[in-house]
């Protein structure tokens, strides 16, 4: 008797917990949906490269799946450097990005470093099959305009 009761008392719960839900559903308000507005936004001046910049990329012959870049000719007249490098590996578009560097006072900028994998604890996995970076860096100077330089170096 007593099992039965139990029983019982779980189906009448979960008849009651169901018919909540169906309840709650049916005269839920339905989620509004935010439209979304798009703003021009005026594009920052960017100034065209200083021509006796020299951007290089190649492959380490130190480190596998790794590439070193280099920058140089900036003749201290750059503040900051970012950049970004992008590839494919086996189909699928990677990349590799940066915040600012500071390079205020230099003629020169090498990242000898970037390595085209994925590393998580301690546990690095090179993407494979790259066969071309695509290199898009933003100079700042220092009066705090933007220049920028874009290529696509082949292995």
């Amino acid at each position: 008797m007593k099992n039965k009761m139990i029983i019982l008392f779980i189906v009448l719960g979960l008849l009651l917990g169901g018919t909540g839900f169906v309840v709650y559903k049916a005269f839920a308000p339905a989620p509004k949906i935010a439209q979304v507005v798009e703003e021009e936004m005026p594009a920052e001046e960017v100034e065209p490269l200083d021509r006796s910049i020299v951007v290089d990329v190649t492959k380490s012959r130190v480190k596998h799946n790794t590439v070193v870049l280099s920058v140089s000719g900036l003749g201290g007249k750059v503040r900051s450097i970012a950049y970004e490098l992008s590839y494919t590996s086996q189909g699928i578009v990677q990349g590799v990005t940066s915040k600012p560097v500071d390079v205020s006072g230099k003629d020169s900028f090498v990242r000898d470093d970037i390595y085209l994998g994925t590393c998580s604890r301690n546990v690095c996995r090179p993407h494979l099959g790259v066969k071309s970076v695509t290199v898009v860096l933003e100079f700042t100077n220092a009066s705090g305009k933007k220049s920028q330089f874009s290529k696509e170096y082949e292995f």
